[in-house]
């Protein structure tokens, strides 16, 4: 595995330190391939396997804090935790020599396929060519001690490996931050003259587009992560040999799911954040993404996010059927999916959608054309917020009983506090859709702190509520429905297939620009593909990614140490089980 990592790193080093061997002709064809697609797979696999490997560690590192933190008042927490931890970071070694394998393909293919653009592009951040490799082999080696590591640096030095983990989290993000000046560059150009000559260095790589993708992309990344060791959690739950092993997997997709559904009501913004960016630079993004040529890939999208979102709450829902007594707290399940696919119907209606020979002509549907336009879909998509939110509280309170004082009263000031939250998000919206332009952006910022206002207040509430609140019936882990387990598989590959189409999003905004404005694409295969291509071509990536992820979570079961997880019993009793 390590020799592995070392020859695709060499192969990094080799394709990157050596551009002008290939630049003999501006593109260079291979009879029976396709350079476009070609780069296309390759970039579409790094960029997951990177996705998985930056993200992994990040949430694995926070759960082993808080097993550490707990050592003292509850010792069996505290290996829970961390054998939580360690499952997930098992994912990581044959994943993160994938990661360099693809990432060596890649390289290889652009210098080859397109040696003009690569060396243009070296030219430009030929400084931060040498940089990367350097954080990468950091990475590389914090990623190997920290796992290897993890049986020796338990007890006093655990301390030692929480800060190998900081540090793998802090070389990756480097890492990630570097390649995102790549490729905003290629789409916001900065730090050059209208000829393409460099003048600053700096303003290349922090150009307008760069740090709205590193938010967009560190959040959608986490999310990323967090499901693919759901599915790998429900796919080791499917195989359980025993109750206790169950209830171990159960635990571990529950608890990935919940940081996916966290960092999923921040992702929506994320991206309207890069938009308002892109748009902010060039009109011309905002015509090709919302008005032209790839307006219906956001029809799909929103149909794809809704399966996403529907699909996570779905499971969160049948979580309640671990604890018993819920019956009241079920009910509202039927409640919350009207609410939910009634925002996602909202959010999917097109402006421009003809459905009649009077609406060819350029007219609008009198009641769908007012749906189509930005505002009345930013109060679905911030109201699906809302009702996801209060999925996660409904799941707080069952089957607890409150103690404190003035408990009934702060239940009722809760649940005001959130419905408030919705008119207000609603009101902003239905004004903003009767305002001018710039009042209606500014009523859509207002819209995310009036929902992450209203999540602050109601869940340091919750906490004050909640605190000395009597159990009376415990979660039963391992009780979760096989159906449950299906839905993470399914979210697995939904987020995988989400990510394939959003950059195609993102890289095909340029049409026929290798550097927006600066550098055009002249090749066989300049030019946007179909909706229908991409879709083939997403779904061959999809496949293929997970045909490489599948080999090696075998290869990394064969490989496992002898780490010995603890479970939750069905009344929170500690049993040990064997490791597969």
């Amino acid at each position: 595995m390590k020799r592995i990592g070392q020859l695709s790193l060499a192969l990094i080093v080799l394709v990157i330190a050596a551009p002008a061997a290939w630049a003999t002709a501006e593109y260079p064809a291979v009879t029976g391939f396709s350079s476009r697609i070609t780069v296309w797979i390759a970039a579409q696999l790094h960029l997951m396997f990177a996705a998985f490997v930056l993200a992994v560690p990040m949430f694995a590192l926070f759960i082993e804090f808080v097993g550490w933190r707990a050592r003292h008042k509850d010792p069996e927490a505290a290996r829970r935790h961390d054998w939580l931890a360690h499952e997930m970071a098992s994912l990581l070694p044959v994943a993160y020599s994938l990661t360099a394998i693809t990432g060596a393909a890649l390289g290889f293919t652009l210098f080859t396929a397109y040696p003009k653009f690569m060396a243009y592009l070296t030219g430009v951040f030929g400084p931060t060519f040498v940089v990367y490799p350097l954080f990468f082999v950091a990475e590389t080696l914090c990623l190997y001690l920290w796992y290897y590591g993890w049986d020796r640096m338990q007890g006093e030095r655990k301390w030692l490996h929480l800060a190998l983990g900081l540090l793998l989290n802090v070389f990756g993000t480097i890492v990630m931050f570097i390649a995102d000046s790549w490729a905003t560059f290629m789409m916001t150009p900065g730090g050059v003259d209208e000829q393409g000559t460099l003048i600053s260095l700096y303003d290349a790589v922090w150009n307008a587009g760069w740090m709205p993708l590193n938010v967009h992309r560190l959040i959608a990344n986490i999310t990323f992560g967090a499901l693919l060791c759901s599915g790998y959690a429900a796919y080791r739950f499917l195989l359980a040999r025993n109750s206790a092993e169950r209830e171990l997997y159960d635990w571990m997709g529950y608890t990935g799911t919940l940081i996916a559904l966290f960092t999923m009501l921040f992702l929506p913004f994320a991206g309207y954040y890069f938009g308002f960016e892109l748009f902010a630079y060039s009109a011309t993004y905002g015509v090709t993404l919302m008005g032209g040529v790839l307006s219906w890939l956001f029809i799909i999208q929103a149909i794809v996010i809704a399966m996403l979102f529907i699909g996570a709450a779905y499971y969160s829902w049948l979580g309640l059927l671990r604890i018993p007594g819920s019956e009241r707290e079920q009910a509202w399940s039927s409640v919350f999916n009207v609410a939910l696919i009634t925002g996602f119907i909202v959010w999917a209606t097109p402006h421009t959608m003809a459905a009649s020979i009077e609406e060819s002509t350029g007219g609008f549907h009198p009641v769908l054309g007012a749906l189509g336009v930005m505002a009345p879909k930013m109060i679905a998509v911030t109201l699906i917020l809302v009702v996801l939110y209060a999925s996660y509280l409904v799941y707080r309170h069952a089957g607890k009983v409150i103690t404190v004082p003035w408990g009934d009263t702060g239940v009722r000031v809760q649940w005001a506090t959130v419905g408030l939250t919705a008119l207000i998000i609603t009101v902003l919206g239905v004004y903003g859709y009767f305002a001018p332009a710039d009042v209606r952006i500014k009523t859509s910022i207002w819209q995310i702190v009036v929902l992450m206002g209203g999540i602050i207040v109601t869940f340091v509430l919750d906490l004050f509520l909640l605190r000395g609140a009597r159990t009376v019936a415990q979660v039963r882990w391992g009780a979760m429905p096989r159906r449950g387990q299906y839905v993470l598989v399914a979210l697995a590959v939904i987020i995988v297939w989400l990510m394939g189409l959003m950059g195609y999003a993102r890289s095909g905004a340029r049409l026929n620009w290798h550097v927006f404005g600066i550098m055009e694409d002249t090749s066989a295969g300049a030019g946007l593909p179909s909706l229908g291509e991409a879709a083939i071509v997403i779904t061959i990536i999809t496949a293929i990614f997970f045909t490489l992820l599948a080999i090696g979570f075998y290869l990394s079961a064969l490989a496992r140490t002898g780490h010995e997880p603890v479970a939750h019993g069905a009344a929170g009793s500690v049993s040990e089980v064997q490791p597969a």
